[in-house]
């Protein structure tokens, strides 16, 4: 897994992810941890982000929808397609 934060970036905001665990957990998904949590954060919110602030952190932190998380969970992290596999499904004359 590529952390792009290391233990001080998450001390920082471990109080924002328990919250949102515990949000988690009060609505039935018991099954969520931190560590959940921090790899999709890590893995698909901040993949592209050098260093956000900390207040878009919370924000994201705090945002983040219980659907996208159970899909990050069951199929892990979005795997971006090879190049090859979209020019085949391109139309003829768009490559």
């Amino acid at each position: 897994m590529r952390e792009i934060f290391n233990k001080e970036s998450y001390d920082q905001i471990e109080p924002a992810i328990l919250i949102r665990v515990e949000d988690f957990q009060l609505m039935g998904y018991r099954e969520i941890k931190a560590e959940h949590i921090w790899s999709f954060l890590n893995e698909v919110v901040w993949k592209d982000q050098e260093n956000p602030p900390l207040h878009q952190r919370i924000h994201d932190i705090l945002q983040m929808k219980i659907a996208s998380l159970m899909d990050f969970i069951t199929m892990g992290p979005p795997q971006e397609a090879p190049i090859e596999e979209i020019i085949e499904v391109l139309p003829e004359g768009q490559e």
